[in-house]
């Protein structure tokens, strides 16, 4: 019985599952189409000249002009960003080029490596660790694995230019889509229910709302500071570096640590160790400073999470969705906690 029920179960999961994949694409258009709506709907007042009232409905040309300035300047971000990003990795390569740099590396982290294992080696058998590894690193770069992997990236960058276009029509026709979402939920809905879930989703709105500009305005300060404080240390492309761990920073907890890998890597591979370990130490300092001062001022109680409840969030939203859970993790635990205090009062 107990087996019946688990393969029921496990069914289910694998039906939502295969929902969830094939709805992707719109998911993503939702969650861009949400996001840039504060930008669009900015520009689309700059262009009418009023700061204060919305463009009649009468004009969608407006609109889309904003939209299309919009993604236009996020599209020369985003390249500026990758171009910095190249930059950077060519620009940190000694004379010798990708193969002295790739050799000089390998030979550090093989070093690095046998000194750790024949440490460990004292105390444990590490021949099992060993044989693990190398199956790990034989499946992954296989023909089969490569394959796979080449197939996977091409899928997620399909589903996101679906989703982008998407995104495009929703912010187009914004009116159309939420009148349309009245309708449905006043269909299905009894009128007090209906009133109710308008009220939880504009609690919704205004815990994503906040949270988002805090963590916009928290990661530009802490590429800021992430920049001075590398410059003042000598690190090369300082500032590439600091604009990157800004944007890493979103990530709560676990983005701090993934900017201080590029910086550790240039300090690496121009100056060693030593310069190395002291700008890891920077970075460490500033995010000290933005865990203890900036986010809470700036971020502060968006979402009324305790920081053990915002841990264990990034931690198994980025166990099932990888980095995009993490991004999403701490917006999506404020969505249940209200969604639970609602339940909880009624």
């Amino acid at each position: 019985m107990d087996n019946f029920f688990l393969d029921i179960l496990s069914g289910f999961w694998q039906i939502i599952a295969v929902i969830f994949h094939a709805l992707s694409p719109l998911m993503i258009g939702l969650v861009l189409a949400y996001l840039f709506n504060p930008a669009v709907e900015w520009v689309r007042l700059k262009i009418a000249g009023s700061p204060h009232e919305p463009l009649p409905q009468e004009t969608p040309k407006g609109r889309s002009t904003a939209i299309f300035i919009t993604y236009a300047a996020v599209l020369m971000i985003l390249l500026l960003i990758i171009y910095a990003f190249v930059v950077l990795i060519l620009g940190a390569l000694p004379s010798g080029g990708i193969e002295e740099t790739a050799a000089n590396v390998y030979d550090y982290f093989e070093s690095s490596f046998e000194n750790i294992t024949s440490f460990i080696s004292q105390y444990a058998d590490v021949s099992q660790f060993k044989s693990a590894l190398a199956d790990w690193i034989r499946d992954k770069f296989s023909f089969t694995g490569i394959i796979q992997f080449i197939t996977t990236f091409a899928g997620s960058l399909i589903s996101l230019f679906i989703g982008l276009v998407a995104s495009i029509y929703l912010l187009k026709d914004k009116e159309f889509f939420l009148s349309l979402w009245q309708k449905f939920l006043s269909m299905i809905l009894k009128q007090k229910v209906h009133g109710v879930t308008n009220e939880i989703l504009g609690e919704i709105n205004n815990v994503l709302t906040t949270f988002i500009k805090g963590a916009l305005i928290d990661s530009l300060i802490v590429a800021f500071l992430s920049s001075l404080a590398l410059s003042l240390v000598k690190v090369e492309y300082a500032v590439i570096i600091g604009i990157i761990g800004g944007l890493l920073n979103i990530i709560p907890y676990f983005g701090p640590f993934f900017g201080m890998v590029p910086a550790f890597l240039v300090a690496l591979t121009t100056n060693g160790l030593g310069q190395a370990i002291i700008a890891v130490l920077a970075l460490l300092g500033v995010q000290q400073i933005d865990s203890n001062y900036i986010y809470p001022k700036v971020v502060g109680s968006s979402t009324g999470l305790h920081p053990l409840f915002v841990l264990l969030s990034v931690s198994i939203f980025g166990y099932f969705g990888g980095i995009i859970g993490m991004l999403l993790a701490v917006p999506a635990a404020g969505i249940i906690q209200i969604l639970i205090k609602k339940w909880a009062y009624r």
